[in-house]
């Protein structure tokens, strides 16, 4: 895999976002291990809205007949946030899911598959907080391992 896995799902993100889609707003798209230490819950929603990656599961599993290859799955968690209702928050998420499913398919380079999985409300209106977490999954076919 030539890029790393949430650095892939950053500029899948970045490179496909349409901010007409979300009232002319662009999140900030960052990998949560890049963000210096307490600034993810710092960081100032009435202004922007923010999207952290963070790589959740890596699994791989071996074909049956060849023992030099393996079928890699990702999932990365998609951490969307946003302060301004929940109907931006919606059409946040579905946004998100157009890019991830205009790549489903995979670029032949660095990925075969990328599935939309589930989503997560964690939404706190107490704060006024509107959050939502997705499951995306890179799939790798018969990567080689030797």
């Amino acid at each position: 895999m030539a890029l790393e896995s949430v650095e892939l799902i950053k500029d899948i993100l970045t490179k496909g976002w349409n901010r007409g889609n979300t009232n002319q707003r662009t999140p900030i798209i960052e990998d949560i291990t890049t963000v210096e230490a307490g600034r993810g819950k710092r960081f100032d929603l009435t202004n922007k809205d923010a999207i952290y990656l963070y790589e959740t599961v890596h699994n791989e599993e071996q074909p049956e007949v060849f023992y030099d290859f393996v079928h890699t799955r990702i999932n990365i968690t998609v951490d969307a946030r946003t302060m301004n209702g929940r109907k931006h928050l919606m059409k946040m998420e579905d946004e998100i899911r157009r890019v991830v499913h205009s790549k489903r398919k995979g670029d032949a380079e660095n990925f075969d598959r990328l599935l939309y999985k589930m989503r997560t409300d964690l939404s706190d209106r107490t704060k006024r907080l509107h959050r939502m977490t997705f499951q995306v999954e890179i799939v790798i076919f018969s990567e080689l391992i030797a």
